[in-house]
């Protein structure tokens, strides 16, 4: 074997060591300067899932029916526990 060989190895093992670090560094820094401020996701989200839900509310017809039970099943719990009675 070489010496000059094994310290060639060495110092390009070095080189792509300390390269793959400063490419970390600077891919770090441009994230935080491309991240979008704190609040902007959650305010996109809750605006989109919003006008979602209002879609499928539109598109999606509603049932009379199991709104009346519905209704009517919330007031009679409301009244049970008006009255002090256990639900069963």
């Amino acid at each position: 074997m070489n010496p000059t060989s094994n310290n060639a190895d060495s110092l390009d093992s070095g080189v792509l060591v300390s390269s793959f670090i400063i490419g970390l560094l600077i891919g770090g820094i441009f994230a935080l300067f491309r991240a979008p401020k704190k609040g902007v996701i959650r305010q996109q989200l809750t605006e989109t899932g919003d006008n979602l839900r209002q879609r499928i509310e539109a598109a999606v017809p509603s049932d009379p029916i199991a709104e009346s039970l519905a209704e009517g099943k919330a007031a009679a719990r409301r009244r049970r526990a008006e009255l002090g009675l256990q639900t069963p």
